[in-house]
């Protein structure tokens, strides 16, 4: 009999609840590999959720399409990273989305990430070529992202689907984002929370290791386990070391909910992926006013370049003299 191959997607109802043992560890590792995911847990004991991510791979491919320098790189990456962990007040598995936007006052300029809930991430920085800002913490040299982002507002979008999308902004507090996500739950959505993110860049400037976590007490909650969960985040190292240390999420959950018994209650496998294409660039060129694609007509062609991925989209004479009778069409 062919053996069932484990299925880690939404979880079903006999899969909730499913203690974090040797053995889950050991199926989550063969499923996953090296690829990223996020896992959803709860304490066996008290009210407690968090989500945790490794997000190292969609970081790299992010610098990689942008071409980011180090610092604008781990910009890039805490942002996606973090716009990920906000789609846990989205409805699992769905094309409902997180739009994440940074507008601050510092060199890096605007910041942008959008993920939806089923675990695809796509963003982009405005200077992707930002020098690169350094100050000492303990003696030890790290990036200054706060310099970087500078002062400011964060924006969170959420669209469900349906109507107008919800809107909330509040200002930067510090600009390490972490930090900000975490004012930003606690003042637009009364929910305390511990926010953690992380993204460790290399000498050759590639992404070394990346993830994130989230940890929110639910109603019910008890006073002794948010004391436990606040002492247990004040002693875990950052969390790129802990990924770059070969933790994975469900190894960092054990850490946070260390004097509980975790339960695992969700998965998503998580991807840098972009909803741009030939197609919707030509969209765009057809609401230009038609002298404008007269004028690019005349130029031989253009290029239309996503922000998002940085993908570039090219438009012959041919293709714009065709989009320039569709054009005449639609305002006959």
């Amino acid at each position: 009999m062919k053996e069932k191959k484990k299925n880690f997607g939404i979880p079903d109802r006999e899969r909730l609840m499913k203690e974090i043992n040797s053995q889950v560890k050991n199926d989550l590792k063969n499923y996953f590999q090296d690829r990223d995911y996020g896992v959803v847990a709860v304490p066996k004991e008290d009210a407690i959720r968090a989500l945790v991510v490794k997000t190292t791979n969609l970081c790299e491919i992010a610098r990689l399409r942008h071409k980011t320098s180090p610092i604008a790189t781990a910009v890039l990456g805490r942002a996606l990273t973090g716009a990920i962990l906000l789609t846990s007040l989205l409805k699992h598995g769905t094309e409902q989305r997180i739009l994440l936007k940074i507008e601050g006052d510092g060199p890096i300029g605007l910041v942008v990430a959008e993920a939806n809930a089923k675990g695809e991430v796509r963003g982009f920085v405005q200077n992707p070529n930002v020098p690169t800002f350094t100050k000492e913490v303990n003696g030890t040299k790290k990036f200054d992202i706060a310099k970087a982002v500078g002062k400011g507002t964060l924006t969170v979008v959420k669209d469900f689907g349906f109507g107008t999308p919800y809107e909330s902004t509040v200002p930067l507090v510090s600009g390490e984002i972490a930090e900000d996500i975490a004012y930003y739950l606690l003042k637009s959505e009364q929910i305390p929370s511990a926010v953690s993110l992380g993204v460790l860049v290399g000498e050759t400037g590639k992404v070394e290791a990346a993830g994130g976590f989230l940890a929110q007490p639910l109603p019910g909650v008890t006073d002794e386990a948010i004391s436990r969960l606040e002492e247990n985040v004040k002693k875990m190292p950052p969390i790129s070391t802990l990924v770059k240390n070969g933790k994975r999420p469900e190894d960092i959950v054990e850490m946070l909910f260390e004097g509980f018994t975790p339960n695992l209650l969700a998965l998503k496998e998580l991807s840098f992926k972009c909803k741009c294409s030939k197609e919707v660039a030509e969209g765009g060129i057809l609401v230009f006013p038609e002298d404008e694609i007269e004028a690019l007509i005349k130029e031989g062609g253009v290029s239309i370049k996503c922000n998002f991925c940085n993908e570039e989209y090219f438009f012959n004479k041919e293709e714009l003299e065709r989009i320039l009778e569709e054009r005449k069409k639609n305002t006959n």
